[in-house]
């Protein structure tokens, strides 16, 4: 795992591995700022050869008959949106269980208590894929993805917004919008 000084250090080691950093900032990309904070926090850790970026994550499935709940999308930065058509995910903290994420994530992104929330499962093993990330543009990521199922009371039966409890420099996240997907069958 690899350490930075400042942001400049951390800049500067993206560009000299080939990073492109013109577009990180703009459209749905966050910033070396957003990494940086990423990487203090312990949210993830950067490697070298290759130079990746790791994050270890929980995806919460929420479903209502035969819907599931998913982000279409969330506003950030300065007028920035990125669509995301996925379910509620969240970044694990050091030393946190998947568990505690999926609650933590349901709490900051959804705006409902633990109270509220009933974990029906949770996967041990994780799934684990490479891809570019589309947080950090050229940058390959190293996913860590674990899966909980939860049931949710309280949530809107229509599409909804809400406001991003952990808005900070290290979550630029302002809000989410949600909707109800139908399940496909699966052959």
């Amino acid at each position: 795992m690899l350490t930075f000084a400042n942001v400049a250090e951390l800049k500067a080691w993206l560009t000299a591995n080939g990073i492109d950093l013109t577009c990180w900032g703009t459209g749905g990309a966050k910033t070396v700022e957003n990494l940086w904070s990423e990487l203090a926090e312990g949210e993830s850790e950067l490697h070298a050869d290759p130079p990746r970026r790791l994050v270890r994550i929980v995806c919460v499935t929420i479903c209502r008959g035969r819907r599931t709940l998913v982000e279409v999308g969330q506003a950030f930065g300065e007028n920035q949106y990125r669509y995301r058509d996925m379910p509620p995910t969240e970044k694990l903290k050091p030393g946190e269980q998947p568990v505690e994420a999926a609650i933590r994530c349901l709490q900051e992104e959804l705006e409902v208590t633990a109270d509220q929330v009933k974990i029906i499962s949770a996967a041990v093993e994780p799934e684990e894929t490479m891809q570019d990330s589309q947080s950090y543009p050229g940058l390959t990521t190293h996913y860590i993805r674990y899966q909980v199922e939860a049931k949710v009371a309280g949530l809107p039966r229509q599409s909804f917004s809400t406001v991003e409890a952990a808005h900070d420099d290290g979550d630029p996240v302002k809000s989410h919008q949600w909707r109800w997907k139908l399940l496909t069958a699966e052959y």
